[in-house]
């Protein structure tokens, strides 16, 4: 069950967050630090946190497969298969120990009537799901599948995740 506690720093203009875009990722080492992605449809956001040195990373991946598509290779952050090993060894390049990183996974919506072929939220929580096999990732939350977008914020003192979804009260996981 959700913690709906949002004891979470807000974001405001002077203090915006680390904003992660699509296809993008971002580290931080910074204690303080807020890193927020916006809108997750059937994207994923994945963040890996190592509390011990509070080193966070967000990553916002939109499609399961980069060898499906030529700009594969010059996009990693684009794909669960290329950003996600990306994501964890920006992590270990910033510092963080990999026994003590911890994952979450957010998003993956199927938002529109669509046949399996665009089934690209399902698609990119089962492609997470092989990578986080493959790389021996320790996944503490999954808060996936479903109808809604999200917005999640990772605030990197904790490792908490705030996620807000439309028409429901904000919850930490």
């Amino acid at each position: 069950m959700p913690n709906t506690t949002t004891s979470f720093p807000p974001l405001t203009p002077q203090f915006p967050g680390i904003v992660v875009g699509v296809a993008d990722m971002k580290v931080s080492n910074d204690p303080d630090a807020i890193l927020v992605t916006y809108a997750l449809g059937s994207c994923l956001g994945v963040t890996m946190h190592d509390g011990t040195k509070k080193i966070g990373g967000l990553l916002h991946v939109m499609l399961p497969d980069s060898k499906q598509h030529a700009n594969g290779a010059s996009r990693p952050a684009m794909f669960v298969d290329t950003g996600v090993p990306l994501l964890l060894q920006s992590m270990l390049d910033a510092g963080a120990k990999r026994e003590n990183i911890r994952c979450k996974v957010f998003g993956g919506a199927q938002l529109l009537s669509a046949d399996e072929f665009f089934r690209i939220g399902a698609q990119n929580v089962d492609a997470f799901y092989k990578i986080s096999k493959e790389l021996g990732l320790k996944v503490d939350v999954w808060e996936v599948s479903g109808r809604v977008n999200r917005t999640i914020r990772l605030l990197n003192r904790t490792g908490e995740v705030c996620v807000r979804v439309p028409a429901r009260p904000e919850f930490i996981r």
